[in-house]
This record gives C-alpha cells, sequence and structure tokens, in this order.
C-alpha cells in the first residue's frame, strides 16, 4: 500500500506508540533513530494526547527538542487535528489552535522542518475523534508527497 504513494524507491518503516506523548520521542530518537541523513525522513504525528493532558508546552519542548537535534534529517510533522467530537471553542480546541500556531512559529525557520495541517471535517469519523478511510488515504498521499519534495530539494541543493 506504501508503494502506492510514495514509490518503490523509498524503504518505509514505521514505529507506532498509541496513547503516548510527545515526551516519547525522546527514547525513539535514542533508541531508534539516532543517525538518519538528508537523504531519509521522520514523519512525526502527535500531540492529541499532550493537549487532552493539559500538556502541550511539555511536549511542545520535546518535540522542539528532538527536531534541533536532527538538523541531519527531514522532518514532517502532522499538526494536531481539531476535535470535531467536541465543540468548537472548547477548551482542548483552542488549545490545539495554541500548538498548531506554534508549531508553524517555532519551525518556520527550519529547512529540513515541514509541517502538515489536516482540518476538514469529511475526513474524520461520524463521531468526529478520529479519521476516516478517505482522510488517512489523504494524509498519506500529503506524506508521501512532502517526503518527495523534501528530498528533491535536497538533491537541488547538492552541489
Amino acid at each position: 500500500m506504501t508503494s502506492n504513494y510514495i514509490g518503490n524507491e523509498f524503504e518505509v518503516s514505521g514505529m507506532l506508540m498509541p496513547g503516548a506523548g510527545l515526551a516519547h520521542i525522546k527514547t525513539l530518537a535514542h533508541e531508534d533513530i539516532p543517525n538518519l541523513t538528508s537523504d531519509e525522513a521522520v514523519v512525526i504525528w502527535g500531540g492529541s494526547n499532550d493537549v487532552n493532558k493539559n500538556g502541550t508546552s511539555h511536549g511542545l519542548k520535546h518535540l522542539q527538542n528532538f527536531i534541533n537535534h536532527r538538523s541531519n534529517t527531514n522532518i514532517l510533522a502532522l499538526a494536531v487535528p481539531h476535535r470535531h467530537n467536541l465543540w468548537e471553542k472548547s477548551c482542548i480546541n483552542k488549545e490545539v489552535q495554541v500548538l498548531n500556531r506554534k508549531l508553524h512559529k517555532i519551525f518556520k525557520a527550519k529547512d529540513n522542518v515541514t509541517i502538515i495541517d489536516i482540518i476538514h471535517r469529511n475526513d474524520f469519523t461520524q463521531h468526529g475523534l478520529h479519521q476516516n478511510t478517505v482522510g488517512k488515504e489523504k494524509v498519506a498521499g500529503m506524506i508521501a508527497e512532502n517526503i518527495k519534495q523534501q528530498l528533491r530539494v535536497k538533491k537541488k541543493k547538492s552541489p
């Protein structure tokens, strides 16, 4: 299925940590991906649990630390999705907006970091918390296109 989006010229591996906050990213950084290069990319999709547990700034610090120590590789971070199962102006949705604004502000000057926003209500299940199949397919396509773009730009900059 991955080759449908990214092609056969890439090797893809994944690490899922359901329920984990962004604090767990440091474990991943030290144990599983310590020596990535500019020909590789890391996709980070997290932060929802940090928002739910009032740990937004704590989680953001861990993400920032991870990214600051990975200037040698491409990083794709997905913004925290809006909680469609909650009231539009709920404190959690307000915190999601704050976190996503900070993500864009902190990392916009980093050449190796791309932030992807996921906002369309139609891409979520009826209850509004999780993405539906169409939404997951769209995100997979966006991730693949962004990775290919990041790697193309890196190759053009190389002598």
